[in-house]
């Protein structure tokens, strides 16, 4: 009996460290790859903003004659802005993804541990019963013998 309770307890142990190391795990994951957005964001925002000042500095010296290609710079830069948008998003839908995989996943592992607790139990009664049927047996052997 005690060996099964402390392999229940060995169980349990297990189970929240490997739930531990996967939190853990996706929460790095997860702000890994927010890190890695936000970086490539500012870092294309600036490579924009820096073309967007050389380029107005140009039209300053060239004259009003380069205004539509400093419209379509911006229609380039709002495209662009556009584009990092949608990958951000892209990435954040699949965080979202991956958390309800590594959620779904932990469910499942917990309904296999509660069947398994439940199988355990069921066991642990059934030699229970066979003890007890056993020990009334020796006393009456022992009552019958005397």
């Amino acid at each position: 009996v005690k060996m099964i309770k402390d392999a229940i307890a060995h169980l349990d142990r297990l189970i929240q460290t490997e739930s531990r190391k996967r939190q853990a795990s996706f929460e790095d994951i997860r702000e890994e790859v927010k890190k890695s957005a936000d970086n490539m964001y500012l870092t294309i925002k600036e490579e924009i903003d820096t073309m967007a000042a050389n380029f107005r500095k140009s039209l300053a010296e060239m004259g009003d004659t380069l205004n539509n290609v400093e419209t379509n710079l911006q229609n380039q830069i709002a495209i662009h802005n556009d584009a990092i948008a949608a990958l951000r998003k892209e990435a954040l839908k699949s965080l979202n993804d991956l958390e309800t995989g590594i959620a779904t996943e932990n469910a499942e592992r917990k309904k296999m541990y509660d069947q398994l607790n439940e199988k355990v139990a069921e066991g642990f009664a059934r030699i229970s019963a066979a003890i007890e049927k056993e020990t009334i047996a020796r006393e009456r052997a022992v009552s019958a013998a005397t």
